[in-house]
């Protein structure tokens, strides 16, 4: 005897603060609700999300089921170009890059997850 709330996945949106010590224990937390029956929409910085691929490889993301990574801008680049330097580390470029650049494209997100789920696409 199955209802629907029941059959109905929780969906977790979880957005950490874009510096390193903030990412990775939010990914862990995120893996937790994911074995707890989440479906999980991580979403990352533009500039930490290559910062990822470029540390541990295009196959970093593979094999996550019922697991989405989004990424939204944030204004931040690297001084070299290569994403070698740790931009994240100049805290008042990253307070107020996050004030200007990461509400509104969160918001967008938020709207599309939403609509998404209306649609039937991921759960709500």
């Amino acid at each position: 005897m199955s209802n629907l709330a029941e059959s109905i996945k929780p969906h977790a949106v979880l957005i950490p603060y874009p510096l390193q010590g903030h990412i990775n224990p939010m990914f862990k937390l995120a893996k937790l609700l994911h074995l707890r029956g989440f479906y999980i929409t991580f979403v990352n910085t533009e500039y930490n999300h290559k910062r990822l691929l470029k540390s541990k490889g295009l196959n970093v993301l593979d094999g996550f089921t019922d697991f989405s990574f989004e990424t939204i801008p944030d204004g931040l680049t690297s001084i070299d170009g290569d994403g070698d330097d740790d931009v994240t580390e100049d805290l008042d470029s990253l307070r107020d890059s996050v004030r200007s650049n990461l509400i509104q494209p969160f918001r967008e997100l938020l709207d599309r997850l939403y609509d998404s789920a209306t649609c039937g696409l991921i759960p709500p």
